[in-house]
């Protein structure tokens, strides 16, 4: 390999192929689209191998390009301990720290996490970004944590239990006294109701019922594929949702929602904070990580925004 790889090339590389289009990496960073396509073909030429495979429909890693991408990670990792060696003879906590969650209600936890370190310690920068909860632990890797609700997959990150989750059915005070306050499951099958869907999957509504998940049905009147949307419909009182407690919590509290059959939840699901081994003696990651998991109940409980009356 006679020609020199930069590093701008391999951090764009891995920026393409988390986007899967150079019209979407040009926006996403607004970086210039000509200078993205010649960064990648200067890249490819000094590989000697094709990265990506070109179609009508934006670009798809080639087998070379995903052992590439698989490895590329080690390289910002390495950059990374460098600089990490170099501040950790700083007594004080500062730079960026980069922070990513899953779509779905990472916003919950990490706009009171940042909100707090920020004020705490307003020497840090924040780098925040949301992805798909299906790619959050595979694309993700120049990441310092990642929040993660569920069951962590076999990965070489290293996790710490924030706390535990559960689902719960929630409706508005004026959808209850519009249709009345079921008191059966039965007696939800003839209300309207927010169906969340991931990846073109419905989740099932099940509630613990006799020592047993038992499903929950209801009337569609709303299909999204985000919480929030969720969350909205029910607010307003135009639908029941199945929310987790956690993202509810403070609209409970300001009596925005009300918990419909209260004492039937979901199995517990568990919430992480994961983050890569090398970056566990890292003191801004420290710091995030033992944040996050010492207050997580604290963040919950009130998000950071405030509800008025209109």
């Amino acid at each position: 390999m006679e020609e020199k790889i930069e590093l701008k090339d391999i951090d764009l590389f891995v920026r393409i192929a988390r986007t899967g289009s150079l019209s979407k990496t040009a926006q996403q960073f607004n970086i210039p689209k000509a200078s993205l396509s010649h960064s990648l073909r200067r890249l490819e030429d000094s590989l000697n191998v094709e990265l990506f495979i070109r179609s009508a429909r934006g670009l798809s890693l080639t087998e070379a390009g995903r052992a590439y991408l698989k490895n590329c990670h080690r390289i910002f990792e390495s950059c990374d301990l460098a600089a990490y060696a170099a501040q950790s003879a700083h007594s004080s906590v500062s730079g960026k720290i980069r922070i990513a969650a899953s779509a779905e209600f990472g916003t919950s936890i990490l706009g009171a996490a940042t909100l707090h370190l920020a004020r705490e310690h307003p020497e840090l920068d924040f780098e925040v970004r949301m992805y798909p909860s299906d790619v959050l632990l595979t694309a993700q890797p120049e990441f310092d944590c990642l929040i993660y609700v569920g069951t962590v997959p076999d990965s070489s990150y290293l996790c710490r239990k924030m706390g535990t989750i559960s689902y719960g059915i929630y409706a508005s005070p004026s959808f209850l006294n519009t249709h009345g306050t079921p008191k059966l499951p039965k007696d939800i099958k003839a209300l309207s109701g927010v169906e969340f869907s991931r990846g073109g999957i419905s989740e099932a509504w099940l509630l613990n019922l006799k020592n047993h998940a038992q499903p929950i049905d209801y009337q569609r009147k709303f299909s999204v594929n985000d919480y929030w949307m969720a969350k909205y419909y029910a607010v307003l009182g135009l639908a029941l949702a199945y929310l987790p407690d956690f993202f509810v919590h403070y609209e409970v509290l300001n009596g925005a929602l009300r918990p419909v059959l209260p004492h039937a939840r979901s199995v517990e699901t568990a919430a992480w904070v994961v983050f890569p081994m090398s970056r566990h003696k890292n003191p801004r990651v420290q710091l995030a990580v033992d944040t996050l998991c010492s207050k997580f109940q604290e963040f919950i409980v009130h998000p950071g925004y405030t509800l008025i009356e209109p």
